[in-house]
């Protein structure tokens, strides 16, 4: 029983990534914050860009719906 279910939750993880996460060969994805800023151009246009790559968003981004995270590390 206990395989049963962690296959079962091991299937739906990797169906909710492939709903949310984007893929193939032009696809950019960002893992790390930038060294160097971006300009506001820049970063507007990576928003277009994400937003075609998921289809057009029910929700769009340049109408102030948008989710994220932000990380912070303490350097000693």
């Amino acid at each position: 029983m206990k395989k049963s279910v962690s296959e079962k939750m091991g299937k739906a993880k990797l169906d909710i990534e492939d709903k949310l996460q984007p893929k193939g060969k032009d696809v950019v994805r960002h893992l790390s914050v930038p060294a160097q800023s971006k300009s506001l151009e820049w970063i507007l246009e990576e928003m277009k860009t994400m937003d075609t790559e998921m289809g057009g968003s029910t929700q769009p981004w340049n109408q102030g719906k948008i989710s994220g995270a932000v990380y912070r590390t303490l350097i000693p």
